[in-house]
């Protein structure tokens, strides 16, 4: 009878262990969503930095916050710190490839950088996902030149023929 014992022992262990870390992971979840909440209170042109802290603290609590990558990413085009806002939309894109708001932001940031190709495949990417993209910025992405060669390259003006030269 004390294997009996020992057994349920040991699975009320195992029971309590499991129990207890189901609720710290949703105790976790819980301060991630409330971190991510005082980013959005503080998501200003003035209140960048604390915005990206804030966002950052989700993120380290949560590492698959796909809206605190986000978020973040916003905050940082503020700073224009354009690398760390495509990489933080980089990453929302690999955590949930049909979150249309990160493309979206992202081909701003590639619009600021003069990246229009790929300004234009992440805001038809951003629309095939249900995201309304403002019109104008896409008339105005859709209207620059895909290639500088599409301007440029035209065949050069024939010259009239240069006079032969004495020997």
């Amino acid at each position: 009878m004390g294997t009996i014992r020992i057994g349920k022992l040991i699975y009320a262990v195992v029971s309590l262990v499991i129990f207890i870390s189901v609720g710290n992971c949703y105790a976790a979840e819980g301060k991630a969503e409330e971190l991510f909440k005082q980013g959005e209170k503080n998501s200003t042109i003035e209140n960048a930095d604390s915005a990206i802290s804030y966002y950052s603290e989700a993120i380290k609590i949560d590492p698959k916050f796909v809206k605190a990558y986000n978020n973040r990413g916003i905050a940082y085009v503020w700073k224009k710190k354009y690398d760390l806002a495509i990489a933080d939309f980089n990453k929302a894109i690999e955590l949930d490839p049909k979150y249309g708001k990160a493309y979206n932001n992202r081909a701003i940031v590639y619009s600021y950088e003069g990246e229009t190709d790929k300004a234009r495949q992440d805001l038809h990417k951003a629309q095939s996902l249900g995201i309304s993209v403002d019109p104008e910025f896409l008339k105005k992405i859709e209207a620059i030149p895909s290639t500088p060669e599409s301007i440029f390259h035209k065949p050069a003006p024939s010259s009239p023929k240069a006079p032969e030269q004495k020997q």
